[in-house]
């Protein structure tokens, strides 16, 4: 077995009603002046205003921020930021999907960096300290309450980028599935589509190790099998939980091994076309598996394996193509498109997606067979033919 390194910085707590769990934690390290980031969607949630209204009873100072974006962009931090700056606060605290807590690791950021947000972009780009971060998701698939990384949209360039380095990664997690109760049924599937994109293209990259394959393929399994369900039964906590779970430890392996091709499509199609990021890397990913087993990557079958209904009898190269075609099919049960026509996508654009594509040379390089310019336009010719 080839040696690897391994990074899980970030104490997790993971359970129904472990959002409890907050003001002790804020006990236990004297975080009496707090800052708190929370999707504005969330507003009318009764579990998450039970909470906001517990910190106000236990905490001595606290400063509440509603995030009303939901592609944050460099500029929408930077009309923030002036809300927490002068609070001498000790500690922020993130609540919401994964844009909310990208806001809140970037807040932390500029309370003391007082240079325009966009100064920050890229990786360890701070000079003075970065206050403590405590993210309770109330999404599951995006990943961002264990990764040390924050995604912003740069509007004058109109690209995706970020404010990255091991000081935004949080010091705690709090996964409390319960929460996810609150997110209707759409935005569920794309961040839930989200963590399998994160498991597949983990699995199968060149910098992948056994321990991120053991938690991709762990996590691709639970999501996979329960995801479809919560769409008929969205009030069911029972699969929240494994979703929740799932996606989880495909944040992990991801963290740990490397994205691929269909994350790196998904950015410019975000920027340019308004597609939720979840739902942006999944459309990608049946077309990008398949040009791969194409070109003899079978490591797929690893994951059709963990499938509910998977012929385990199949040799491997056929259980990699039907990995692929139970993408298929499942994508059609989730009602993600195959084709990106239904985004607005014309064949004018596609020199732009291509061009910011190819900047993200750092995902394109994970994939296990090269995937360049030309499997780019293969990708978007063939996905938008599709009717």
């Amino acid at each position: 077995m080839d040696g690897f390194n391994f990074c899980f910085n970030t104490r997790v707590t993971f359970g129904v009603g472990v959002r409890s769990d907050l003001p002790p934690i804020l006990d236990q390290n004297a975080w009496q002046r707090v800052g708190i980031v929370v999707d504005h969607s969330l507003q009318n949630v009764q579990r998450v205003t039970d909470l906001i209204d517990l910190l106000r009873k236990t905490c001595r100072h606290l400063v509440l921020g509603w995030c009303e974006v939901a592609e944050p962009t460099y500029e929408s931090l930077d009309s923030m930021r002036g809300l927490y700056a002068n609070e001498h606060l000790q500690v922020i605290v993130g609540v919401g999907g994964g844009s909310t807590l990208d806001m809140a690791k970037a807040l932390a950021v500029l309370v003391h960096n007082r240079e325009p947000a966009i100064h920050y972009r890229g990786f360890d780009k701070m000079t003075e300290p970065v206050l403590p971060i405590i993210s309770i998701p109330t999404t599951a698939g995006t990943g961002s309450e264990v990764t040390p990384n924050a995604s912003f949209v740069d509007a004058r360039e109109k690209r995706k980028m970020g404010i990255n380095g091991e000081a935004v990664r949080p010091r705690y997690a709090l996964l409390d599935p319960e929460l996810t109760l609150s997110c209707p049924v759409r935005p569920s599937v794309s961040a839930g589509a989200d963590s399998l994109v994160h498991a597949t293209e983990a699995y199968v990259a060149k910098k992948t190790n056994p321990l991120a394959r053991l938690f991709a393929r762990e996590g691709f399994g639970r999501v996979f099998n329960t995801l479809p369900r919560i769409v008929d039964a969205p009030g069911d906590l029972a699969l929240r939980v494994q979703v929740m779970y799932g996606a989880f430890l495909s944040g992990v392996a991801l963290m740990n091994s490397g994205t691929g091709p269909a994350a790196a499509l998904s950015y410019p199609l975000g920027v340019h076309h308004r597609v939720p990021h979840g739902l942006a890397g999944a459309v990608f990913l049946p077309y990008v598996a398949q040009g791969n087993v194409e070109k003899g990557v079978y490591d797929y079958a690893d994951l059709y394996r963990v499938m509910a209904e998977a012929d385990l009898n199949l040799p491997r190269n056929q259980q990699a193509a039907q990995f692929v075609e139970a993408m298929r099919a499942a994508w059609k049960r989730l009602h993600i498109p195959f084709s990106l026509n239904e985004f607005g996508v014309m064949a004018d654009d596609w020199d732009r997606l291509v061009s910011d594509t190819l900047d993200l040379k750092g995902a394109l390089e994970q994939n296990p067979v090269p995937f360049g310019e030309a499997e780019i336009r293969k990708t978007l010719r063939e996905m938008t033919s599709k009717e």
